[in-house]
């Protein structure tokens, strides 16, 4: 009798868990950073190539999204495509996840523009080029303090920033813009 009460009950939660019980909270362990399914959050990275948005929430925790043709970015009252988001949005995601945990969205609210909340301007570093990994995206740069510096070129850049990438060789003294993620890092908007 007692384990049939065990069992009966083990069931009755795994029924829950299957069926996204909203009582148990989301698949994944803990909340999105938001209400109903929402996370709201800056947003950190756009990769146009995987159709992946990351989010920071207000936790600090980091959310990868996935889109697609039909995700709306609302901001202002008026539609955009997703590649209009910018890093340092302020944003609200509606998500769904499937069977894998995966999280997609289909609507995006831009609640605060980066211009409009003082994110920060772009940065800029000059020195020469060391390391160059083109599978990565990435390469050194040693500044005039001897510091390293590794500079990562985003996802969907630009066509003239790619091809000025792919013509880099080592020894070659460049000045560029873009986000410095930390003193070691640096993600790469565009040459100058």
């Amino acid at each position: 009798m007692r384990t049939a009460k065990r069992l009966l009950g083990f069931l009755s939660l795994c029924v829950l868990g299957l069926t996204g019980c909203p009582a148990l909270g989301p698949l994944d362990g803990g909340g999105y950073g938001g209400l109903n399914n929402d996370i709201v959050g800056e947003v950190q990275a756009i990769d146009s190539r995987n159709r992946e948005i990351v989010i920071r929430t207000d936790t600090g925790r980091k959310m990868l999204l996935r889109y697609d043709n039909n995700t709306q970015v609302i901001y202002r009252q008026r539609n955009y495509a997703v590649t209009n988001l910018e890093r340092g949005d302020y944003v609200a995601a509606r998500v769904q996840q499937d069977r894998d945990g995966r999280l997609s969205t289909a609507n995006i609210t831009v609640k605060e523009a980066a211009q409009d909340r003082g994110v920060s301007r772009l940065d800029q570093v000059e020195g020469l080029v060391e390391n160059i990994d083109s599978r990565r995206g990435t390469f050194e740069i040693r500044d005039r303090r001897d510091r390293v510096i590794v500079v990562a070129i985003a996802f969907n850049a630009p066509r003239a920033v790619t091809d000025r990438f792919n013509r880099l060789r080592n020894g070659d003294y460049v000045r560029i813009e873009g986000r410095g993620v930390s003193a070691e890092r640096f993600d790469l908007e565009n040459f100058l």
